[in-house]
């Protein structure tokens, strides 16, 4: 079985003297950048790991962890709009409890608390987890 090699082409700068590589294709898969782009998110590199993220969709459209994960980066900056677009994206492509909750809490936070609720109780019927019931006392609270 041969392998599949990457091409890779060095360009030599007239006015510098490091050549720069550039990788005409990657040689990395969808799963390989989610978890570069994790490893990045953990080390508070949230641009890295949103770059990675965005690879791993560019490879596989239909992952849902890819857009679940990008969709974390923005709800970690506060953008809770673009967050609630990337879990969103995920559900479409696997209901998964995780995905609920996080969408639950970026709805909350933008104040649409009944949307928020129908989220967070089918996360938690389908899984009953503290953190799932610590996101409906948080959705459930007086302002």
């Amino acid at each position: 079985m041969k392998k599949l090699v990457s091409l890779l082409i060095i360009m030599l700068c007239g006015s510098c003297a490091v050549p720069q590589i550039v990788i005409l294709k990657d040689p990395l898969s969808a799963e390989e950048h989610i978890n570069l782009g994790y490893l990045y998110e953990k080390q508070g590199k949230l641009d890295l790991a949103e770059e990675e993220y965005k690879k791993a969709i560019r490879k596989d459209k239909k992952n849902y962890l890819a857009y679940f994960n990008l969709g974390n980066i923005y709800a970690q900056r506060g953008e809770y709009e673009k967050a609630e677009r990337q879990y969103k994206k995920a559900l479409e492509l696997k209901e998964d409890p995780d995905v609920l909750n996080n969408l639950a809490y970026v709805l909350n936070k933008q104040g649409k608390k009944e949307e928020a609720l129908l989220y967070i109780k089918k996360a938690l019927e389908m899984k009953d987890d503290p953190s799932y019931r610590k996101t409906l006392e948080e959705i459930l609270k007086k302002e």
